[in-house]
């Protein structure tokens, strides 16, 4: 008789990509070391297309033209009773669709790597219409409101104080435990960051400087290199646009006639090897780029953090004393200026994010969901 491989399903949504690179990398080693089936879903799967552009359009709007109305509702969910009441009107009209599915996959566990699969998922749970066991992956180091679900057998958070505030609203302190954020593996492999220096066609004799985080349009990137190229100290620059094609255009454009050294990539699947070249990142606050950051042990320089999530991890990096924060380019010019002046500042912010970093966060979920729902 042919074994069945037990199946693991991911849900997440596409709204930053690190929801889905957090399934990704906890997927794999599912898959690698516990010998099983995993598949990652989108909730816009379980929706007319038309719909998932028009969300993600005007989200990433939103964030770019007008993030203080981001961290307002961001506030209003965690706090308003409207807000509760929202979720269970939207769990209604969307959960439904995805019986089917689930039902046809048969999985041992589902997954979920975002607030909103989690609150269907629950609402499908409440209402018997699925058994399921359910495990949540939150993939920032704050837990907001609309993650608390106590149809959920599993949570994993990134340090103690979410588990606290998880406890606080509810959920069984047995069910939740600190992992950390999952990041792929090869961002705790060793590498050779002069071979890397090499291949890029930089120097190792002068620091490097990485700027990501502008492919959704809320970094202000070409001003950022700007102020990175007038910096009188011998520096390169790695930019990374993403998938924006309009900025990696203007930035090729501002490398011609850059004075120090500058490289431009567009989408990369290779950022662990860029980090690892890195003495400075400059970067948004996602809860998984910056997990990635303190992981590699590189530091972070967090360039006016959106309200909301951001904000949350941006408080969370400086009380640990693992990042520094610029809320102008003033303030970006002196924070360089001043990191470029002394190593050890430099050697300061590396020790506190390789304290701070989860390594083997994504392993240890991996073999916790094994243990609990693969067996037997």
């Amino acid at each position: 008789m042919r074994l069945v491989k037990p199946r693991v399903l991911f849900m997440s949504a596409p709204i930053g990509a690190g929801h889905f690179k957090a399934a990704q990398s906890v997927s794999q080693l599912l898959r690698l070391h516990h010998s099983c089936h995993t598949e990652l879903c989108s909730i816009f799967d379980f929706c007319h297309p038309f719909i998932g552009r028009t969300v993600l359009k005007g989200y990433l709007q939103i964030l770019a033209t007008f993030p203080q109305a981001y961290g307002a509702m961001y506030g209003w969910g965690n706090q308003s009773r409207l807000a509760l009441l929202g979720r269970e009107l939207v769990s209604q009209l969307f959960a439904r669709r995805m019986v089917a599915y689930i039902k046809q996959f048969q999985p041992s566990v589902i997954v979920c790597t975002h607030a909103t699969p989690a609150g269907l998922v629950a609402w499908l749970k409440k209402k018997g219409l699925i058994t399921v066991p359910a495990a949540a992956i939150i993939t920032d180091f704050v837990a907001h409101r609309l993650w608390v679900y106590p149809e959920f057998e599993h949570y994993f958070v990134a340090h103690p104080a979410m588990a606290d505030y998880l406890s606080q609203q509810g959920i069984l302190p047995q069910s939740i435990v600190v992992t950390g954020i999952p990041v792929s593996e090869c961002f705790s492999q060793p590498g050779n960051k002069e071979q890397i220096l090499a291949e890029l066609k930089l120097s190792p004799g002068r620091k490097t400087i990485l700027i990501m985080g502008g492919g959704a349009g809320v970094l202000p990137m070409a001003e950022i290199l700007a102020v990175c190229d007038q910096l009188d100290r011998p520096v390169q620059i790695i930019a990374v646009a993403g998938k924006n094609q309009l900025l990696y255009r203007r930035l090729a454009q501002m490398q011609a006639t850059s004075r120090q050294p500058v490289r431009v990539f567009g989408f990369v699947d290779n950022v662990h090897e860029l980090m690892r070249a890195a003495d400075v990142l400059i970067s948004k606050p996602g809860g998984m780029s910056s997990a990635e950051a303190l992981t590699m042990g590189v530091p972070l320089v967090i360039y006016r953090p959106i309200p909301g999530q951001e904000e949350a991890n941006t408080r969370y990096l400086l009380n640990h004393r693992a990042a520094l924060r610029a809320d102008s380019l003033t303030a970006l010019a002196t924070i360089l200026t001043r990191l470029f002046t002394t190593d050890d500042d430099f050697i300061t912010l590396r020790r506190r994010a390789v304290l701070l970093g989860r390594p083997y966060a994504a392993k240890n979920i991996a073999d916790f969901i094994a243990e609990c729902h693969l067996k037997g």
